[in-house]
């Protein structure tokens, strides 16, 4: 441990301001407990039957969902680093990229996907306590006690969910290996191969995986920031995967078996099923939905400090702890009233939101990862990302101008609209995606179109000044890992 606590009676000190150096302390391997609770959850096994119902082959479900949590585990612990280096929230760092305002993009992206999570959260755990109980809470009454368990911690803020999340660690695993162990040892038999092989399929069920294990993308450096810059880059990288990877991926799996072998309309009646009901199952249950709380943390905090990385783009927030609470009170509100009044087709919603998420989040990821692993190196002016003047205000090498980088908008923007044709949900199915049984496989352009796109505009901005963008990358002797 180094520097002094970041913490004042136990509240976190710092919202979205960088945290100076004295405060800053821990070991990497912390960052494990923090993704690993976070995604072990019987209810997050909701993930592996959406990638059963697009890929209805067990083998090459089980497949895709290995696949697809790979990718999305690398990804996720490169913008781990980036919080270790730069001390600072992610989505302030989203200015280095697509400049002081233009940062706003995806703070919007981040307000949908924390209302949208806090919603499905809410009523996961709800569902999973209504299940646990017989139906004797109901289900609003059980969405607001899910609610209500994670606001404070996330108030108390960084410390606070380290905690939680390290002592929640071990009963969400014990509760998962027995409804694993139970799924298999029970239920109908299940052949091997249970569906048509389809390349389609097996796309469109690792886009799936991709998406959750990219859940937390725009919030991973809001947990490693307050690590000593010289944390090993290698460290923060390897126990942010290990946590993310082994849990998203468990539940996977969990979810491909309880999809196949179960009937039941949702996980948790599929778990009970497994588990025979009784005592057993209702420990279990309840442990799930106590973990989607833990879940929820992430949200409201994530919340917060995405609102104020907004507001702050206009007006400095004071922190405080009122402050804390007046901007984590639109996430929770929203996203509790959304969860009580929600559709009873919980899966086809969520799959339909984590389908137009998936398109817009992939593309924001491929520009913040291309531009500070091959562009920029780590090297950013973190003070500058806090003022209405300098590179991130006005540059024209970069197209920045009153504080848009348009480089980075261009290819965000094409990447956005490059997938909305293999874009496939309820809600709305691409050409693209028609033609490959509609399978939504709008990730892979989003991805591979945006950060070619981007590579491109800033070649085209180092020829202009006689410069190409290989001489200057190669000038840079210093790595972020």
């Amino acid at each position: 441990m180094t520097g002094t606590p970041a913490t004042e009676a136990g509240i976190e000190l710092h919202h979205v301001d960088p945290v100076p150096e004295s405060h800053r302390r821990g070991r990497p391997r912390d960052l494990f407990h923090v993704w690993f609770a976070s995604n072990l959850n019987v209810g997050n096994a909701i993930f592996g039957a959406i990638i059963y119902s697009v890929c209805r082959n067990i083998p090459l479900a089980l497949l895709a969902a290995v696949i697809g949590n790979l990718v999305g585990t690398v990804l996720m612990a490169l913008h781990s680093i980036q919080g270790a280096r730069l001390g600072i929230p992610q989505l302030i760092q989203s200015r280095g990229q697509f400049g002081y305002l233009g940062a706003l993009v995806p703070v919007v992206v981040g307000s949908v996907m924390y209302v949208g999570f806090t919603v499905s959260v809410s009523l996961a755990g709800g569902i999973a306590l209504k299940v646990a109980t017989g139906g004797r809470i109901p289900l609003p009454l059980a969405i607001c006690l899910i609610a209500a368990l994670s606001v404070l911690p996330a108030l108390m803020g960084n410390r606070a969910i380290h905690v939680v999340t390290r002592y929640a660690t071990w009963p969400l695993t014990i509760s998962l290996i027995v409804v694993s162990g139970y799924t298999l040892a029970r239920g109908g038999d299940v052949a091997v191969t249970s569906g048509p092989v389809s390349l389609a399929s097996f796309l469109a069920g690792t886009g799936v995986a991709v998406t959750f294990a990219l859940t937390y993308a725009t919030a991973v450096s809001d947990y490693s920031r307050y690590l000593p810059r010289d944390a090993s880059g290698r460290a923060v990288f390897w126990w942010t995967a290990a946590g993310v990877f082994l849990s998203s991926t468990f539940c996977c799996v969990v979810g491909v078996l309880l999809a196949a072998k179960f009937a039941a309309a949702d996980v948790f009646q599929s778990t009970s099923a497994a588990l025979g009901g009784g005592a057993l199952a209702t420990v279990v249950l309840v442990v799930a939905a106590l973990g989607l709380a833990v879940t929820n943390m992430l949200n409201l905090y994530g919340g917060m400090l995405n609102l104020i990385t907004g507001l702050s783009t206009f007006v400095k927030i004071s922190n405080s702890f009122r402050t804390r609470a007046a901007m984590m009170l639109p996430t929770l509100v929203i996203g509790l009233g959304l969860a009580v009044t929600a559709s009873q087709d919980f899966t086809g919603n969520l799959t339909a939101f984590l389908s137009f998420l998936l398109l817009l989040l992939i593309p924001w990821g491929a520009v913040n990862l291309v531009d500070f692993y091959l562009v920029q190196h780590g090297e950013y002016d973190v003070p500058g990302m806090y003022t209405r003047s300098g590179k991130y205000w006005s540059d024209p090498a970069t197209w920045t101008h009153n504080g848009v980088n348009l480089k980075v908008l261009i290819a965000f923007v094409v990447g956005v609209v490059s997938g909305v044709p293999a874009m496939s949900n309820a809600w709305y199915v691409g050409p693209v995606a028609r033609h490959f049984s509609n399978a939504d496989l709008s990730w892979i352009p989003g991805m591979v179109v945006t950060s070619i796109v981007y590579l491109a505009l800033v070649r085209v901005g180092r020829g202009a000044r006689g410069e190409s963008f290989t001489a200057v990358a190669s000038r840079h002797q210093t790595s972020p890992l």
